[in-house]
Protein backbone atom coordinates (compact mmCIF):
# COMPACT_ATOMS: atom_id res chain seq x y z
CA UNK A 1 0.00 0.00 0.00
CA UNK A 2 1.28 3.41 -1.10
CA UNK A 3 1.61 6.16 1.25
CA UNK A 4 -1.53 8.21 -0.35
CA UNK A 5 -3.20 4.73 -0.20
CA UNK A 6 -2.90 4.91 3.69
CA UNK A 7 -4.15 8.46 3.76
CA UNK A 8 -6.90 8.16 2.09
CA UNK A 9 -7.67 5.14 3.79
CA UNK A 10 -8.50 6.73 7.36
CA UNK A 11 -12.32 7.50 6.90
CA UNK A 12 -12.83 4.29 6.34
CA UNK A 13 -10.81 2.49 9.19
CA UNK A 14 -13.19 0.24 11.21
CA UNK A 15 -11.82 1.18 14.04
CA UNK A 16 -12.88 5.05 13.73
CA UNK A 17 -9.44 6.55 13.34
CA UNK A 18 -9.81 10.21 13.17
CA UNK A 19 -10.09 12.56 9.97
CA UNK A 20 -6.46 13.74 9.30
CA UNK A 21 -6.34 17.54 10.43
CA UNK A 22 -4.66 17.83 6.97
CA UNK A 23 -7.67 16.71 5.12
CA UNK A 24 -9.85 19.67 6.90
CA UNK A 25 -7.33 22.20 6.30
CA UNK A 26 -7.13 21.31 3.21
CA UNK A 27 -10.48 23.42 2.62
CA UNK A 28 -9.38 26.58 4.73
CA UNK A 29 -7.86 29.78 2.95
CA UNK A 30 -4.23 30.90 4.25
CA UNK A 31 -5.90 33.59 6.14
CA UNK A 32 -8.44 31.58 8.03
CA UNK A 33 -5.51 28.90 9.30
CA UNK A 34 -3.49 31.69 10.44
CA UNK A 35 -6.53 33.13 12.75
CA UNK A 36 -7.21 29.32 13.94
CA UNK A 37 -3.17 29.46 15.14
CA UNK A 38 -4.56 32.20 17.18
CA UNK A 39 -7.22 30.84 19.04
CA UNK A 40 -6.95 27.95 20.67
CA UNK A 41 -9.57 25.32 20.51
CA UNK A 42 -10.96 26.39 17.22
CA UNK A 43 -9.42 23.30 15.17
CA UNK A 44 -12.08 20.50 14.95
CA UNK A 45 -12.30 18.82 18.04
CA UNK A 46 -12.66 15.61 16.30
CA UNK A 47 -8.21 16.02 15.89
CA UNK A 48 -7.52 16.45 19.38
CA UNK A 49 -8.17 12.46 20.51
CA UNK A 50 -4.93 10.12 18.97
CA UNK A 51 -5.01 6.50 18.50
CA UNK A 52 -3.18 5.65 21.70
CA UNK A 53 -1.28 7.15 24.52
CA UNK A 54 2.82 7.67 24.52
CA UNK A 55 4.22 9.25 27.87
CA UNK A 56 7.38 11.31 26.99
CA UNK A 57 10.05 12.19 28.54
CA UNK A 58 8.10 14.61 30.83
CA UNK A 59 5.88 12.04 32.22
CA UNK A 60 2.97 13.85 29.88
CA UNK A 61 0.55 11.28 28.63
CA UNK A 62 0.57 12.08 24.84
CA UNK A 63 -2.28 11.40 22.43
CA UNK A 64 -0.88 10.03 19.02
CA UNK A 65 -2.30 8.54 15.83
CA UNK A 66 -1.37 5.30 14.93
CA UNK A 67 1.82 5.49 12.25
CA UNK A 68 2.35 9.20 11.71
CA UNK A 69 3.49 9.73 8.84
CA UNK A 70 4.25 13.66 9.21
CA UNK A 71 6.04 14.74 11.88
CA UNK A 72 8.36 18.01 13.09
CA UNK A 73 11.38 18.34 15.11
CA UNK A 74 11.40 21.63 17.49
CA UNK A 75 14.18 23.02 19.78
CA UNK A 76 18.06 22.52 19.70
CA UNK A 77 18.98 19.13 18.74
CA UNK A 78 15.59 17.45 18.18
CA UNK A 79 16.05 17.13 14.50
CA UNK A 80 19.33 15.25 14.63
CA UNK A 81 17.44 12.68 16.96
CA UNK A 82 14.86 12.06 14.04
CA UNK A 83 17.81 12.12 11.60
CA UNK A 84 19.42 9.48 14.33
CA UNK A 85 15.97 7.91 14.19
CA UNK A 86 16.06 7.42 10.89
CA UNK A 87 12.56 9.32 10.50
CA UNK A 88 13.58 12.25 8.17
CA UNK A 89 11.55 10.86 5.34
CA UNK A 90 8.65 12.03 7.69
CA UNK A 91 9.66 15.22 8.13
CA UNK A 92 7.64 17.85 6.97
CA UNK A 93 9.26 21.16 8.05
CA UNK A 94 12.82 22.08 9.46
CA UNK A 95 13.93 25.16 11.46
CA UNK A 96 15.81 27.92 9.23
CA UNK A 97 19.18 25.99 8.15
CA UNK A 98 21.88 28.00 7.11
CA UNK A 99 22.76 26.91 3.16
CA UNK A 100 26.85 26.39 4.59
CA UNK A 101 25.21 23.53 7.47
CA UNK A 102 24.21 20.89 4.87
CA UNK A 103 28.15 20.42 4.11
CA UNK A 104 29.37 20.99 7.64
CA UNK A 105 27.28 19.07 10.20
CA UNK A 106 26.77 15.44 9.29
CA UNK A 107 23.03 14.65 10.19
CA UNK A 108 22.65 17.20 7.28
CA UNK A 109 25.07 15.96 5.05
CA UNK A 110 23.65 12.42 5.24
CA UNK A 111 20.15 13.99 4.72
CA UNK A 112 20.10 16.80 2.24
CA UNK A 113 16.95 16.94 1.23
CA UNK A 114 15.81 18.59 4.98
CA UNK A 115 17.41 21.97 3.69
CA UNK A 116 14.35 22.00 0.78
CA UNK A 117 11.55 21.64 3.22
CA UNK A 118 9.77 24.45 4.33
CA UNK A 119 10.39 26.23 7.81
CA UNK A 120 8.46 26.88 10.77
CA UNK A 121 10.56 29.44 12.54
CA UNK A 122 13.96 30.39 13.53
CA UNK A 123 16.94 28.49 14.08
CA UNK A 124 19.34 28.68 17.52
CA UNK A 125 18.97 27.31 21.17
CA UNK A 126 15.35 29.10 22.00
CA UNK A 127 13.94 28.07 18.78
CA UNK A 128 10.04 26.88 19.64
CA UNK A 129 8.46 27.02 16.14
CA UNK A 130 5.94 29.30 14.60
CA UNK A 131 2.43 27.77 15.11
CA UNK A 132 0.82 29.56 12.25
CA UNK A 133 3.84 27.98 9.72
CA UNK A 134 3.63 24.63 11.75
CA UNK A 135 -0.26 24.61 10.76
CA UNK A 136 0.59 25.00 7.20
CA UNK A 137 2.49 21.87 6.34
CA UNK A 138 0.08 20.21 8.88
CA UNK A 139 1.76 17.39 10.90
CA UNK A 140 0.86 14.81 12.37
CA UNK A 141 2.75 14.51 15.14
CA UNK A 142 5.83 17.41 16.95
CA UNK A 143 8.17 17.12 18.79
CA UNK A 144 9.96 19.43 21.01
CA UNK A 145 12.88 19.78 23.15
CA UNK A 146 11.59 22.52 25.44
CA UNK A 147 9.48 23.65 28.43
CA UNK A 148 6.24 21.34 29.10
CA UNK A 149 4.36 24.51 29.07
CA UNK A 150 5.27 25.29 25.71
CA UNK A 151 4.64 21.96 25.11
CA UNK A 152 1.28 22.61 26.48
CA UNK A 153 0.83 25.49 24.59
CA UNK A 154 2.00 24.53 21.15
CA UNK A 155 -0.59 21.50 21.26
CA UNK A 156 -3.54 23.90 22.22
CA UNK A 157 -2.21 26.47 19.15
CA UNK A 158 -1.62 23.84 16.56
CA UNK A 159 -4.36 21.02 17.66
CA UNK A 160 -1.17 18.70 17.03
CA UNK A 161 -0.01 15.99 19.39
CA UNK A 162 3.43 17.87 20.99
CA UNK A 163 5.58 15.14 22.63
CA UNK A 164 8.57 15.90 25.02
CA UNK A 165 12.54 14.83 24.49
CA UNK A 166 15.12 15.63 25.20
CA UNK A 167 19.27 15.85 24.53
CA UNK A 168 22.39 15.55 27.42
CA UNK A 169 25.99 14.92 27.28
CA UNK A 170 26.88 11.62 26.86
CA UNK A 171 29.42 11.91 29.04
CA UNK A 172 28.21 9.92 31.73
CA UNK A 173 25.76 7.92 32.00
CA UNK A 174 23.04 9.63 33.64
CA UNK A 175 23.57 12.29 30.03
CA UNK A 176 23.23 8.58 27.99
CA UNK A 177 19.85 7.48 29.81
CA UNK A 178 18.35 10.53 28.67
CA UNK A 179 19.21 10.38 25.31
CA UNK A 180 18.17 6.70 25.48
CA UNK A 181 14.68 7.31 26.93
CA UNK A 182 14.39 10.23 24.12
CA UNK A 183 15.08 7.97 21.46
CA UNK A 184 12.67 5.08 23.10
CA UNK A 185 9.94 8.14 23.35
CA UNK A 186 10.47 8.61 19.67
CA UNK A 187 10.54 5.03 18.91
CA UNK A 188 7.20 4.22 20.73
CA UNK A 189 5.51 7.30 18.81
CA UNK A 190 7.03 6.22 15.83
CA UNK A 191 6.42 2.79 16.04
CA UNK A 192 10.04 2.35 15.26
CA UNK A 193 11.23 0.59 18.77
CA UNK A 194 13.81 -1.07 16.89
CA UNK A 195 15.60 1.26 15.70
CA UNK A 196 15.90 2.89 19.08
CA UNK A 197 17.07 -0.02 20.51
CA UNK A 198 19.98 -0.57 17.72
CA UNK A 199 20.98 2.97 18.85
CA UNK A 200 21.22 2.23 22.58
CA UNK A 201 23.31 -1.34 21.71
CA UNK A 202 25.41 1.03 19.34
CA UNK A 203 26.20 3.43 22.23
CA UNK A 204 26.69 0.78 24.60
CA UNK A 205 28.53 -1.37 22.66
CA UNK A 206 30.94 1.88 21.86
CA UNK A 207 32.14 2.85 25.92
CA UNK A 208 32.24 -0.82 26.21
CA UNK A 209 34.92 -0.59 23.38
CA UNK A 210 37.08 2.13 24.91
CA UNK A 211 36.58 1.02 28.28
CA UNK A 212 38.15 -2.80 27.47
CA UNK A 213 41.20 -0.57 25.79
CA UNK A 214 42.06 2.01 27.82
CA UNK A 215 40.10 1.83 30.83
CA UNK A 216 42.96 -0.49 32.84
CA UNK A 217 45.39 2.78 32.54
CA UNK A 218 46.39 3.96 36.52
CA UNK A 219 46.07 7.50 36.56
CA UNK A 220 49.07 8.45 36.95
CA UNK A 221 50.19 6.61 33.62
CA UNK A 222 47.18 8.38 31.53
CA UNK A 223 48.11 10.72 28.85
CA UNK A 224 47.50 14.10 28.74
CA UNK A 225 45.25 16.21 26.21
CA UNK A 226 43.98 19.82 25.89
CA UNK A 227 40.78 20.59 24.01
CA UNK A 228 40.96 24.56 22.78
CA UNK A 229 38.90 26.58 20.06
CA UNK A 230 35.85 24.91 20.66
CA UNK A 231 33.32 26.85 18.88
CA UNK A 232 31.16 28.96 21.18
CA UNK A 233 29.31 31.74 19.73
CA UNK A 234 31.98 31.51 17.10
CA UNK A 235 35.68 30.85 16.12
CA UNK A 236 38.24 30.78 19.05
CA UNK A 237 41.65 30.51 19.64
CA UNK A 238 44.51 28.39 21.66
CA UNK A 239 43.70 29.94 25.13
CA UNK A 240 39.93 29.14 25.32
CA UNK A 241 38.53 25.80 26.40
CA UNK A 242 36.04 24.13 27.83
CA UNK A 243 35.13 21.26 30.35
CA UNK A 244 32.76 18.62 29.18
CA UNK A 245 35.89 16.80 26.94
CA UNK A 246 33.70 13.51 25.87
CA UNK A 247 36.45 12.77 23.62
CA UNK A 248 39.26 12.75 26.38
CA UNK A 249 36.75 10.92 29.00
CA UNK A 250 35.34 7.96 26.62
CA UNK A 251 39.18 6.65 26.03
CA UNK A 252 40.81 7.94 29.36
CA UNK A 253 43.01 10.62 28.63
CA UNK A 254 43.08 13.37 31.28
CA UNK A 255 42.89 17.03 30.91
CA UNK A 256 45.80 19.11 31.01
CA UNK A 257 44.17 21.74 32.70
CA UNK A 258 42.78 20.51 35.39
CA UNK A 259 40.23 22.63 37.09
CA UNK A 260 37.80 22.81 34.00
CA UNK A 261 34.78 22.07 35.24
CA UNK A 262 32.28 20.35 32.77
CA UNK A 263 29.86 22.20 32.88
CA UNK A 264 31.80 25.17 31.44
CA UNK A 265 31.12 26.15 28.16
CA UNK A 266 33.75 28.48 27.44
CA UNK A 267 37.27 29.46 29.93
CA UNK A 268 39.96 31.89 28.24
CA UNK A 269 42.86 30.95 30.12
CA UNK A 270 46.33 33.50 29.60
CA UNK A 271 48.65 32.45 27.36
CA UNK A 272 50.95 32.36 30.78
CA UNK A 273 48.90 29.58 31.92
CA UNK A 274 48.79 27.84 28.78
CA UNK A 275 52.57 27.16 28.80
CA UNK A 276 53.02 26.35 32.38
CA UNK A 277 50.55 23.39 31.58
CA UNK A 278 52.10 23.00 27.90
CA UNK A 279 50.46 19.82 26.93
CA UNK A 280 51.84 17.15 24.89
CA UNK A 281 48.87 16.86 22.56
CA UNK A 282 46.43 19.83 21.68
CA UNK A 283 42.88 18.97 19.68
CA UNK A 284 41.04 22.36 18.33
CA UNK A 285 37.69 22.68 16.34
CA UNK A 286 38.61 22.08 13.15
CA UNK A 287 35.69 25.55 12.55
CA UNK A 288 38.45 27.60 14.20
CA UNK A 289 41.72 27.00 12.51
CA UNK A 290 42.19 29.86 10.83
CA UNK A 291 41.63 31.51 14.33
CA UNK A 292 44.28 29.36 15.41
CA UNK A 293 46.63 30.05 12.78
CA UNK A 294 46.65 34.18 13.61
CA UNK A 295 46.80 33.81 16.98
CA UNK A 296 50.39 31.80 17.04
CA UNK A 297 50.82 34.03 14.20
CA UNK A 298 49.96 37.02 16.08
CA UNK A 299 51.76 35.54 19.47
CA UNK A 300 55.31 33.86 18.90
CA UNK A 301 55.43 32.45 22.01
CA UNK A 302 52.84 30.08 22.02
CA UNK A 303 55.33 28.54 18.98
CA UNK A 304 57.21 27.53 22.25
CA UNK A 305 53.98 24.84 23.12
CA UNK A 306 55.47 21.37 22.82
CA UNK A 307 52.43 20.75 20.72
CA UNK A 308 52.86 23.39 18.64
CA UNK A 309 56.51 22.62 18.11
CA UNK A 310 56.14 18.41 17.80
CA UNK A 311 53.34 18.73 15.43
CA UNK A 312 50.88 17.64 17.77
CA UNK A 313 47.95 20.01 17.43
CA UNK A 314 45.00 18.84 15.89
CA UNK A 315 41.87 19.76 14.11
CA UNK A 316 39.09 17.75 15.12
CA UNK A 317 35.34 17.36 13.91
CA UNK A 318 32.59 19.87 15.03
CA UNK A 319 30.96 19.50 18.23
CA UNK A 320 29.17 22.04 20.07
CA UNK A 321 27.18 23.20 17.79
CA UNK A 322 23.01 23.23 17.27
CA UNK A 323 23.85 21.08 20.66
CA UNK A 324 26.23 18.29 21.52
CA UNK A 325 26.92 16.71 18.55
CA UNK A 326 26.97 13.19 19.63
CA UNK A 327 28.21 11.41 16.02
CA UNK A 328 31.66 13.54 16.11
CA UNK A 329 31.86 13.11 19.40
CA UNK A 330 32.56 9.33 19.21
CA UNK A 331 34.19 10.09 15.88
CA UNK A 332 36.76 12.62 17.94
CA UNK A 333 37.28 10.06 21.26
CA UNK A 334 38.59 7.04 18.80
CA UNK A 335 40.92 9.93 17.31
CA UNK A 336 42.07 11.05 20.63
CA UNK A 337 42.02 7.28 21.56
CA UNK A 338 44.55 6.33 18.47
CA UNK A 339 47.28 9.56 18.65
CA UNK A 340 47.18 8.95 22.58
CA UNK A 341 47.41 5.28 22.88
CA UNK A 342 48.60 4.05 18.98
CA UNK A 343 49.73 0.50 20.89
CA UNK A 344 45.90 0.05 22.00
CA UNK A 345 44.27 1.48 19.00
CA UNK A 346 46.60 -0.28 16.20
CA UNK A 347 43.20 -2.48 15.02
CA UNK A 348 41.69 1.03 14.16
CA UNK A 349 41.13 2.32 10.74
CA UNK A 350 40.33 5.58 11.47
CA UNK A 351 38.88 6.68 8.60
CA UNK A 352 36.72 3.36 8.18
CA UNK A 353 35.81 3.90 11.88
CA UNK A 354 34.62 7.36 11.99
CA UNK A 355 32.42 5.87 8.52
CA UNK A 356 31.23 3.12 10.75
CA UNK A 357 29.89 5.45 13.65
CA UNK A 358 27.92 7.44 10.85
CA UNK A 359 26.46 4.82 8.81
CA UNK A 360 25.55 3.56 12.93
CA UNK A 361 23.50 6.74 13.73
CA UNK A 362 22.22 7.82 9.51
CA UNK A 363 23.36 4.69 7.33
CA UNK A 364 25.28 6.44 4.72
CA UNK A 365 29.16 6.74 5.45
CA UNK A 366 29.91 10.66 5.29
CA UNK A 367 33.14 10.87 6.44
CA UNK A 368 34.60 11.51 2.72
CA UNK A 369 32.24 14.49 2.38
CA UNK A 370 33.08 15.81 5.98
CA UNK A 371 36.90 15.60 5.01
CA UNK A 372 36.10 17.41 1.50
CA UNK A 373 34.81 20.11 3.40
CA UNK A 374 36.94 20.06 6.47
CA UNK A 375 40.80 18.82 4.43
CA UNK A 376 42.57 19.47 8.26
CA UNK A 377 40.97 17.67 10.07
CA UNK A 378 42.27 14.86 11.63
CA UNK A 379 46.39 15.77 10.82
CA UNK A 380 48.80 17.95 12.46
CA UNK A 381 48.01 21.50 12.05
CA UNK A 382 51.59 22.80 12.07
Amino acid sequence: MTKNDRLGSDTGNENGRRLRRRTVLSGLGATAVAGLAGCTGLLPEAEAAGDRVVIDVAGRDVDVPDDPERILGIGAGTLRQLAFMGATDRVVGVGSIREESLKELPYLVANPDLGELPTFGDRGADRDGDAEQILEVEPDVIFLNGDPSRADELSEQTNTPVVLVDTANVMHDDGREVLSETWQTIGETLETEARAEELETFLEDTVADFEERTGDIPDNERAEGYAAAFRFRGAHGLSTTRGDTTMFHYPNVENAIEDVEPHQNSVDLSHERLLEADPDRIFIDVASVDRVREEVDENPELEALSAVQDGEVYPVLQVYRDMRNFGPMIANAYFVGKTSYPDRFEDIDLESQVDDVFEALFGERIYGDLNEQYPDVYRPLF
